[in-house]
């Protein structure tokens, strides 16, 4: 008798997985078809006066405000993503990037050198936006400046 109670309990354990991998797997399919599944890039840029222009930000540096911030998309070609974001007061600006279906891309952040100062950080940087990661992860890209002499 208890040989039969297994084989129908393990009978019936199998029938729930199989109904709830097929379920779920029409689901994400419903899901990419829809095309729901696009995802969110979060990151900010962070723009200064270098006094020292060592590259780096240091305690007691200038924030510069009314620096355009862009993002381009490098893997696939296309021209600036969005529209420049500007930085703020402190001079942090906040990013934001859509990804049609998740894929993998690489874009480039840079920003445009304000008139009477020249970069001292790398002015474009590539990055691979890795949607998956903690979005609790703060991503703080930084451009300092320094006066023309």
């Amino acid at each position: 008798m208890s040989r039969v109670l297994e084989f129908l309990l393990g009978s019936i354990l199998i029938t729930v997985f199989t109904v709830a991998f097929l379920f779920f797997s029409a689901v994400h399919y419903i899901l990419r078809a829809e095309g729901v599944t696009d995802c969110t890039w979060y990151a900010s840029a962070r723009t200064w006066i270098d006094f020292n222009e060592d590259g780096h930000f240091n305690s007691g540096e200038a924030p510069l405000r009314d620096v355009k911030v862009h993002v381009a998309d490098l893997q696939n070609q296309l021209a600036d993503l969005s529209w420049p974001a500007i930085t703020d007061p402190t001079g942090q600006v906040q990013l934001s990037l859509s990804i049609p279906g998740c894929v993998d891309t690489l874009v480039e952040i840079y920003v445009d050198v304000p008139e009477g100062y020249r970069i001292t950080t790398r002015p474009r940087l590539a990055v691979q936006p890795d949607i998956w990661e903690s979005s609790s992860m703060e991503r703080i890209y930084y451009f300092g400046f320094a006066p023309e002499r």
